[in-house]
C-alpha cells in the first residue's frame, strides 16, 4: 500500500529534486527549516512552505532555490575567491555581479526559471523597501548595478519593486559602466574573464578595491596597455591608503579631478565624484579622507543630524505587512518559544514573590478583619478586630530593552532577539513592570544625507558622524504588550538592518529613561559589536566611535539615575560596560536577559536588607 503524503511535502520533494537536476549534483542535502535561503557544502537550506501555500509564495520560494541551484551549477568559488576585492563596497557590488551572471545562465536556457527568479527578486526588494526609495545611496547601488547587468544579460526588465531604485541610478550608472557591461555580456559563460571586466567595472565607478597585491595587475595583462596602466594608478591609490590613510590624494589632484568630465577621469584615475547634483559620490571609500591628519582628540559631533529619525516601528512598513513579518517571527520560533517561556515564568514567580502583600493582624485601627467578625457582633468593645496591609518593598519599576540593529545581527541573531523582548515584555507586564523596546540603526548604508552634506560642503577635515540615525520605538513603556507585539516582526525584515553607532543610541535610550516616573530604571543593551559606520570611520579616528561609547557609559554610571547592563552575542562587552555577560550563541539570548533582570531584582532585595539591617542596629 502506497504511502499518502500532505501537498506540503509533495511540494517539498518536487522543490528538492528540481533543485538538484538544475545544479546536476546529486549528493546535495536538501533540508527547510526557519532560516533563510543558504548554503554550506553540500548542505542547502529553505524556508519552511506554509501549509496553504499562494501560487506567488511558491514562485517565490522555487525561485530561492532555483538561485542556490545556479550557483552551485555556474560558480567556481575558486575563481570568485581569486578575483574578489577587499573592501565591503567593492566585494557587495561585486558578489551581486556575480549573481546577475549565474541568474542569468540559468533564466536564458530555463523560462520556468525565469519566472521564479523574477517574483523571488520582486519580493526580496519589496520586503527591503525599494519601492519608497527616493534617492540614490550606497545602500542601493550594488542592487542598482546587479539588475542593470540582469537586463542586459537576459533582457528582463527589473522587477516591479525595484524599477524606481534602478530608475534612480540608470543615468549615472550607465554613463559610467554602460561599455563595462556590454562586455560582461560578452564573457558570461567565462567566469574568470567575467571576473576582470567586473573589477575594471569597480575601478570605473571609483570603488576602492581594498587590497594591496600585485595580482591586479598580473590578471589584466594582456587587456590592452590602457588598462594596465588604470591598474598600476589604482594599485597606488590602494597602496597609499593602506600605508597612511589619511595622507591619501593629493589636495590639488582632487581639487582638479573634482571639475573635470568622466573621460578625463578615466585618463588620470582621480575622478572624485561628489562635485555635482547629479554624482551619489563615493560614500564609504576609505581614499576619501579629508585633507590633513584625523584629530585623535576630536571631540564627538555628528556634522548633520537634520535626516536622523526616531520613528514607531509600525511606520516603516504596512499593517500587512507587520502582520506577515510577525507570523514568521512565530513559526520560527515555536521550539525555542517553551524553553524561555518556562524561564519567563520562573522570573514572574520571583517577581511576584518580592510583591505579595502581607497582613498585620490583631491591630486596634484599621480595616475590619472578617475573620474577627462574629466576635465584635458578641462583644462590640472588644478590641484588636482590625488588619492592615504591610507596605511591600517592590519598587515602581521600568525596564527598557535596546537592541542592536545593525546588518551584522541578520538571521538567528536579531530573531531571538525579537522573540526574547517579546517574551520579557509580556512576564514584566504581568508583574506590574513596565517594559519598552527600542532599536537602533542607520538609514542608510556607508553614509546617507549626512555624507552628502559633507561633500558638498568641500569635505572638511574631521566632520564627526557622516551617517544618518534610525532610532526605532517598537514598544513604548506605556503601551500594553497586546498592542504592540506585532511592531517585533519588524526586525525580521529586509533592509531594516544596517550600522550601528552605539554611542547616541545609549544616550537616546538613557534620556527617555530620565523622562519616566518610575522609581527604578533599568537599561538593558544587547549588541553583537563594536561600533561600525564605514563613512565616519572613513573620514576620522579609528576609533572616534568606540571612544563615544566608553564615554557615554561613563556619563551614565556617573549619574546613576539608570541601571544599566548589557548582553553581547559572540562579542566581548565587558570591555565597555561594568556590569555585562558575553555569550557565544544567539539560542542563550532569552534564558540570559531573563536571569540577568532576575540578578538585578535580587541585588534589590538584598541591597534593602543591608540598609535595613544598618537601621534596626543604629536603633
Amino acid at each position: 500500500m502506497s504511502q499518502a503524503f500532505s501537498p506540503t511535502e509533495i511540494f517539498k520533494r518536487a522543490t528538492a529534486s528540481t533543485l538538484r537536476a538544475i545544479a546536476e549534483r546529486d549528493d546535495l542535502n536538501v533540508g527547510f527549516g526557519p532560516e533563510p535561503p543558504g548554503l554550506a557544502g553540500n548542505r542547502v537550506k529553505l524556508p519552511n512552505p506554509a501549509r496553504d501555500l499562494p501560487a506567488e509564495e511558491a514562485a517565490q520560494l522555487r525561485g530561492a532555490a532555483d538561485s542556490l541551484a545556479l550557483r552551485l551549477r555556474y560558480h567556481d568559488d575558486a575563481v570568485h575567491s581569486k578575483r574578489a576585492p577587499g573592501s565591503p563596497l567593492a566585494r557587495s557590488v561585486f558578489e551581486a555581479l556575480e549573481q546577475a551572471r549565474v541568474e542569468a545562465l540559468g533564466s536564458r536556457r530555463m523560462v520556468g526559471v525565469a519566472a521564479n527568479l523574477g517574483a523571488m527578486l520582486d519580493e526580496q526588494y519589496r520586503r527591503q523597501g525599494f519601492e519608497r526609495v527616493t534617492e540614490r545611496t550606497e545602500g542601493t547601488m550594488a542592487e542598482a548595478v546587479r539588475l542593470l547587468t540582469r537586463e542586459a544579460l537576459t533582457r528582463e526588465p527589473p522587477p516591479p519593486s525595484a524599477r524606481r531604485v534602478v530608475d534612480l541610478w540608470r543615468p549615472w550608472l550607465e554613463g559610467k559602466i554602460g561599455k563595462d557591461i556590454a562586455e560582461l555580456e560578452r564573457n558570461i559563460v567565462d567566469q574568470d574573464t567575467y571576473a576582470r571586466v567586473s573589477r575594471r567595472l569597480l575601478q570605473d565607478l571609483d570603488i576602492d578595491l581594498g587590497e594591496i597585491d600585485d595580482s591586479s595587475s598580473d590578471d589584466n595583462q594582456g587587456e590592452g596597455e590602457e588598462q594596465d596602466s588604470e591598474n598600476q594608478a589604482d594599485s597606488g591609490e590602494s597602496a597609499s591608503a593602506g600605508a597612511q590613510p589619511s595622507m591619501d590624494g593629493d589636495p590639488a589632484d582632487s581639487a582638479e579631478a573634482d571639475g573635470e568630465d568622466d573621460g578625463a577621469a578615466e585618463a588620470d584615475g582621480e575622478m572624485m565624484p561628489g562635485a555635482s547634483d547629479d554624482d551619489p559620490g563615493r560614500p564609504g571609500r576609505p581614499g576619501n579622507q579629508p585633507r590633513g591628519r584625523p584629530d585623535e582628540n576630536a571631540v564627538y559631533r555628528a556634522f548633520s543630524v537634520a535626516a536622523d529619525e526616531v520613528i514607531e516601528a509600525d511606520q516603516l512598513c504596512d499593517a500587512d505587512e507587520l502582520g506577515r513579518l510577525r507570523h514568521l517571527l512565530d513559526q520560527q520560533l515555536q521550539h525555542l518559544q517553551s524553553v524561555v517561556a518556562r524561564l519567563a515564568n520562573r522570573l514572574q514567580r520571583r517577581l511576584l514573590a518580592k510583591q505579595t502583600r502581607a497582613w498585620e493582624f490583631d491591630l486596634e485601627e484599621g480595616i475590619l478583619d472578617a475573620a474577627r467578625l462574629a466576635r465584635v457582633v458578641a462583644n462590640p468593645v472588644l478590641p484588636l478586630a482590625y488588619k492592615r496591609e504591610r507596605e511591600t518593598d517592590f519598587r515602581d519599576t521600568v525596564v527598557s530593552l535596546l537592541i542592536d540593529n545593525s546588518g551584522s545581527m541578520r538571521g538567528r541573531p536579531i530573531t531571538v532577539a525579537a522573540m526574547s523582548a517579546d517574551i520579557l515584555a509580556r512576564t514584566l507586564e504581568r508583574c506590574g513592570v513596565k517594559v519598552e523596546i527600542l532599536g537602533f540603526t542607520t538609514r542608510a548604508w556607508k553614509g546617507g544625507q549626512a555624507r552628502e552634506r559633507w561633500i558638498a560642503a568641500g569635505k572638511p577635515p574631521n566632520p564627526g558622524r557622516l551617517n544618518d540615525l534610525r532610532h526605532i520605538v517598537y514598544k513604548p513603556a506605556d503601551a500594553p504588550w497586546r498592542r504592540a507585539r506585532r511592531n517585533l516582526g519588524l526586525m525580521l525584515r529586509e533592509g531594516i538592518l544596517k550600522e550601528n553607532i552605539d554611542g547616541e543610541a545609549l544616550m537616546w535610550a538613557h534620556n527617555r529613561l530620565l523622562g519616566r516616573p518610575e522609581e527604578r530604571r533599568i537599561l538593558m543593551v544587547i549588541s553583537d559589536g563594536a561600533p561600525v559606520d564605514d563613512s565616519t570611520l572613513s573620514v576620522n579616528p579609528g576609533n572616534y566611535l568606540e571612544k563615544h561609547l566608553r564615554d557615554v557609559i561613563r556619563e551614565v554610571e556617573r549619574i546613576g539615575q539608570v541601571e544599566l547592563t548589557a548582553i553581547g552575542i559572540g562579542h566581548d562587552v565587558t570591555r565597555y560596560y561594568r556590569r555585562a555577560v558575553t555569550i557565544v550563541d544567539a539560542e542563550q539570548l532569552g534564558g540570559v536577559m531573563l536571569e540577568r533582570l532576575a540578578e538585578l531584582f535580587d541585588e534589590e532585595r538584598s541591597g534593602n536588607t543591608r540598609v535595613k539591617s544598618r537601621h534596626r542596629a543604629a536603633a
